[in-house]
This record gives structure tokens, sequence and C-alpha cells, in this order.
């Protein structure tokens, strides 16, 4: 069956779906999960002023070009767990359906953002700033105190659409001052991250100036849209309406009833996407568990969204509640919110192996960095599980954190890398795979392939116009067969790499022929200089 050309620009084709695809035969597509650095975790705690520095997704990772610089929130929960508990035991037995309206906990916590930077990524430095002292020391606390109020589950952009002044750096964040009934969504602003600013007009949601999102925040911004892109909770979306006659069980959360989406209590993903990070239409539910592909269990936690070419690709933080665990999963949209799991029941970013820093949580609130060499991937990790050490001695768990000092146990960050475009690849094997493209238009002279061939593999490529009669001169038995390993190798024919602008401008086909060889990606573009 013919279909239309796709016009693909210049822009990096990956293989996350089949959307370019038009057949296959002896290929598979891999997922490549990132490699974790050897220095993780790459920050945690070290200063006498941090006093529980809580790592989730509430910390954010940007390269500053500007400066040259790799910059890092995080948020120090400054919790006092003793009196915590000596309040919780003071108090009459309730079920409260968020860990924010614990009395008790509200009391005992006062949360403030921190501020790191980095030459490398890997060495990270906390400059002692002038915003707050502790016992008459500076530190590197550069949001959140008596006035400004606490700040919690903060995110921050690197604005792509301000290049000058103050608000080069944007924050969206839990805010409160007295308490669970003052708390509300605050917006802030800054110049260089180290010094914010709270903007005057409150941030709004459908309208509403009341704190309607929840304790996950992901601010993002669309450089092909020019929208703000904001991917959350809603408030309330735990609290369905329940059957009293059902029995109930101590501990954090709602059950699932898994055939009654009136009562969906499961942590979801809900998005808006606006011009104005301080205006914002009503969050539409965008991403929910689905009962028959999912575990019982599984809660989708959060998602950080970003661009690979013309195609949305996320990381998809997944919540295991009985396991009380966190790991990371891929996903790919070609609208922005619809999206495709990618090796579904497969995380792309997992936990450590049992006695790791990060052994029962890995999650990302961090948009990967891309860099000539790599992706960089922050992430934060834990070997505390998500809140048995929080809520454990108050419940009567038997779990070793479930106690004052929680076991030794703490959250950090660490840095995972992947191959340029290497979130898959289309890989062959002892066969000679076959991979032919939809018909595709582009404004390109030259195709570049992100390939890596095993020592006895190979890669050779074919044109073919739309009506699968192969272009004279690019015949698979006039290319140059490839037997390398580059993110960038132009391909060619006879030494000659220019494609035939004719049978671009109408639709051609690419035929990948290859055997023990991993294809990335390709586009049609400009290639290397030099070449004919």
């Amino acid at each position: 069956m013919k279909t239309a050309p796709l016009n693909i620009g210049q822009v990096p084709q990956t293989f996350l779906d089949d959307y370019i695809i038009e057949m296959v035969n002896f290929v598979t597509r891999t997922m490549h999960q990132p490699t974790k650095h050897d220095a993780n975790p790459v920050l945690k705690k070290d200063r006498r002023w941090e006093r529980l520095p809580y790592l989730r997704l509430n910390t954010t990772v940007h390269w500053d070009e500007r400066e040259g610089l790799f910059k890092a929130w995080y948020e120090d929960l400054a919790w006092n767990y003793d009196r915590f508990m000596a309040l919780q035991r003071s108090l009459p037995r309730q079920r409260v359906p968020e860990v924010a309206a614990i009395e008790a906990f509200e009391k005992t916590i006062d949360n403030r953002l921190l501020y790191a930077e980095s030459a490398d990524g890997i060495r990270w430095d906390k400059p002692e700033l002038d915003y707050r002292t502790v016992d008459g020391q500076k530190t590197n606390i550069c949001f959140g105190n008596e006035q400004d109020g606490k700040i919690h589950a903060c995110t921050v952009l690197l604005d792509p659409f301000e290049t000058e002044g103050d608000y080069r750096f944007k924050g969206l964040y839990w805010n409160s001052k007295t308490g669970v009934e003052d708390a509300r969504i605050g917006s802030a602003h800054s110049a260089d991250g180290r010094v914010w600013r709270p903007y005057e007009q409150p941030l709004r949601i459908g309208q509403v100036g009341e704190r309607l999102l929840g304790d996950v925040m992901i601010l993002s911004a669309d450089a092909v849209t020019g929208e703000y892109l904001l991917d959350t909770r809603s408030r309330a979306m735990q609290e369905p309406s329940l059957d009293p006659k059902h029995p109930t069980a101590e501990g954090w959360g709602p059950p699932h009833y898994p055939h009654d989406p009136w009562r969906m209590a499961k942590r979801r993903v809900f998005s808006s996407n606006s011009r104005d990070v301080n205006n914002w239409p009503v969050l539409k539910e965008m991403l929910v568990p689905d009962d028959v592909d999912d575990n019982l269990d599984d809660e989708f936690y959060g998602l950080v969204r970003f661009r690979v070419g013309d195609l949305y690709v996320g990381l998809l933080n997944i919540f295991h509640r009985t396991h009380n665990t966190m790991n990371v999963h891929l996903v790919c949209s070609r609208d922005g919110f619809n999206w495709v799991r990618v090796s579904r029941g497969h995380p792309f970013l997992d936990v450590g192996p049992e006695g790791a820093w990060d052994c029962y949580m890995s999650e990302t609130g961090s948009v990967p960095l891309f860099l000539d060499d790599e992706i960089r991937i922050y992430y934060a990790g834990a070997n505390l599980h998500h809140d048995w050490w929080m809520f454990g001695e108050k419940e009567g768990l038997d779990v070793p954190e479930a106690r004052s000092g929680w076991n030794g146990g703490q959250t950090a960050l660490g840095l995972a890398t992947l191959r340029p475009e290497g979130f898959v690849s289309i890989d062959s094997t002892a066969r000679e795979g076959i991979l032919v493209t939809r018909p595709l238009v582009s404004d390109g002279a030259r195709l570049v392939v992100n390939v890596k061939c095993e020592p006895k593999g190979y890669l050779d490529v074919e044109l073919a116009d739309a009506n699968d009669d192969v272009a004279p001169g690019y015949e698979r038995s006039a290319c140059d067969t490839y037997r390398g390993d580059s993110t960038r190798h132009t391909v060619s024919w006879g030494g000659r790499s220019r494609l035939p602008s004719e049978v671009v401008a109408r639709g051609a086909k690419l035929r990948f022929y290859s055997r023990h060889c991993s294809v990335y990606a390709f586009r049609v573009g400009e290639g290397v200089e030099g070449c004919c």
C-alpha cells in the first residue's frame, strides 16, 4: 500500500516507534539502559547544615552555557523525625488522604532549596551564598526562609525563551508558611539560579489560584511550539469515593479498583501547556496506569519529557507500591499527549543491586543533557524505600529503616550516560537483516547514520524512490560498505555521498542491509564536509 511521503527535514530519526518503518525482516528493536557512572553518587550530604537532603523528582540539573557550569538544585527536607514521632504518638489514630495533611509531619519540616555547581558535572561545589545562614555560617541554601516560606518539590527550568535579565531561570514549587492550611503553588525567577525572587502575581491553574497541584511538578519548554509544558499531579487524585463496607488497610494510600474507572486513585500524570508560567489551562489527565498491561500496584509517579528530532521522548517514573520501590521507564509520543511504552515491562533506568546506594529508588525529574559525545541523565537514587523510612515506625512495620536514623539510609544524585541518540537501536545478528523506511522527503543532501558494527558486522544502504525503483548509482552493490562504529557516519556510493535531489524531493525509501550491526538513528543533512 502506497503512503504519502513523510517530511523529515534534517532532524534525526530514531526507532523508538514504528512511524518511519515500512518493512523489516530479521531485525529487532533493542532498548539501551544508560551506564551508571563509576563516581556515583556524585552529589550527596556532606555539609553540616544539610539536615536531611531529599533528592527525588524535586532535583534538577541544567547546563548553563553562559557561565560554562553544570547547575543543580535539590531539596533539604530538614525534618525533625524524633519530634515527628513524639507528636504522632500524641495524636488520635486517624486516616489522612496525603502526607502533607499529617499535622505532625507539617509541624516538623522546614523545606528549603539548595544549589550546587560543577565544571564537569561529576565533582560538585556547594557555594556559600548570602541568602540564609545556619549557626552564623553561610550556606548553599538559595531559597526558603521565614520570609519566603517553605520550598517543597521545586522544579527549575532554564528558559530557552528568556536570554536576558532576571528571568532566565524559572521555578514552580509547593509553598507554605504556617502549614497545610496556607499551602499554595508558588513561582519564582532568577538570573543565575542562585538568587531567587518570587513572582508578584499568583500562579493560576484553570483561573483558580488555590493549590491544585500535587507534590510532583516537572516544568519544561518546547522550543518548536514556543510553549511551556507542565507535567504534574492533580491535588485530590487519590481521594475517590470508597465503599464504607469494604475492609481497610493500615498504610499510606487508598485501594485500587481494577474494574471501576470512577474510583481510579493511583498516582498518574496530569498535564497542561501555556505561554505564561503563571497562567495555565485546566489540567488534563494524560498518563494513567492500564489495568491490563500494568501491575495491580504500579503507579505513574511523574514524567520528564523532551524532544529527539520530531519525536517526544519521556522518562516515566513508576512507583511499585507494594515493594515500595521506584524505577524509570521509557515512553514516546508523536503529539506530546498520547504516549507509547518502549519495551514495556523492562525498566530503562533501574535500581542498583542490593546494598548499593540506589538499591530501592531510581527516579528522575530532570531533562537529559545532550552533549556532543553523550547523553547525560541525572537521577535521584536511594537505599531507602519510598515511604517505609518515613512512616514505617508509625505503622509498626518490621523493616530496618523504620526508626530514627533510618538505618544509615539516604537519598543522593547519580549520573548515567548514553551514546548520542542511543535510546534504542535496530539490531541484526547472524542472518542478514533488512529495514525499509516509508517514503521520506528532506531538504538535506547526505545520509548520516549513527551505527555500530560488531567485528564481523557491516551496513549497506540502498536508495529507492516511492515506487520502490532503485535510484541508478545508489544500488546496494554500489554502496561503500561500513564496518565501524560512528555516531555520524556519512553513507557513500562509489565514493559519492550526495543524494539525488530529484528523488529525495519526491519521496525516497532507505533500505538498510546489515549483519551483526546496530543502527541507532539517521538523518538526511549536510554530512561530513568535503564529501562529494
